[in-house]
């Protein structure tokens, strides 16, 4: 979120604060397009902000439940595009996915009991270890963004769901990974890796903010300047 949000957020009392966190989880299950979302965030804490001044709390003075007051907002606010979404999800996969080679550099430098061995700056694992790193790591994320669409509806059943299926692709892939890649190795500069990771969540990051960006002032130009 943005600084002017996280500068209201600070202003409020711990009651009107936990209930803008509230609303602004519930908001991230509506797909608002980003730019949209951040400038309604900003809009709700300012009106907590004036709420407080009068001496109320935000959340009685909605006049309604919270989430029945976000769904009215959500109803008529710019969802994201397909393209939003995907670079999203493939930022944080490409994050995940990053951080597992690093990991295990790091882990058989300092502790030395997983299977890959190294070389200077350069790390050799096994082609199936890595496909299961990497499949659980993919799915983790993709899980992730799948059940946080729906916690709000069978909290209890999404995420048990959800972990049932990352242990299932844990051990799918475990034994996919010994079936299929036998000994083949792989290896890996952990320079080159981090490098290209960078480069690739930076990419992300920028189109995804510039698609959002585009969209967002198409729409406001489209509803016409406020006066």
């Amino acid at each position: 979120m943005n600084k002017e949000y996280r500068s209201l957020l600070k202003k409020l009392s711990r009651d009107n604060r936990r209930t803008i966190e509230k609303m602004r989880h519930y908001l991230e299950t509506c797909y608002i397009n980003e730019v949209v979302f951040e400038d309604m965030m900003c809009d709700l804490s300012g009106m907590a902000l004036e709420c407080e001044e009068r001496g109320e709390k935000f959340e009685d003075s909605i006049g309604m439940d919270y989430k029945t007051f976000c769904r009215s907002l959500a109803e008529n606010a710019k969802k994201q595009t397909f393209a939003e979404r995907f670079f999203d999800v493939l930022r944080w996969i490409i994050y995940f996915d990053g951080i597992i080679i690093p990991l295990l550099y790091i882990l058989y430098s300092i502790f030395g009991f997983t299977r890959p061995s190294l070389d200077g700056l350069v790390l050799t694992a096994p082609a199936g270890q890595l496909l299961m790193y990497f499949s659980v790591a993919t799915f983790t994320v993709l899980g992730y963004f799948i059940a946080k669409r729906f916690t709000y509806y069978a909290q209890t059943v999404v995420i048990s769901s959800y972990l049932a299926a990352v242990i299932l692709v844990f051990l799918l892939t475990d034994f996919l990974g010994d079936s299929f890649f036998d000994q083949t190795t792989v290896s890996v500069s952990i320079i080159a890796w981090g490098i290209a990771i960078f480069a690739l969540l930076v990419i992300c990051y920028l189109t995804r903010r510039l698609i959002a960006t585009n969209i967002a002032y198409r729409a406001k130009n489209k509803n016409g300047p406020s006066h």
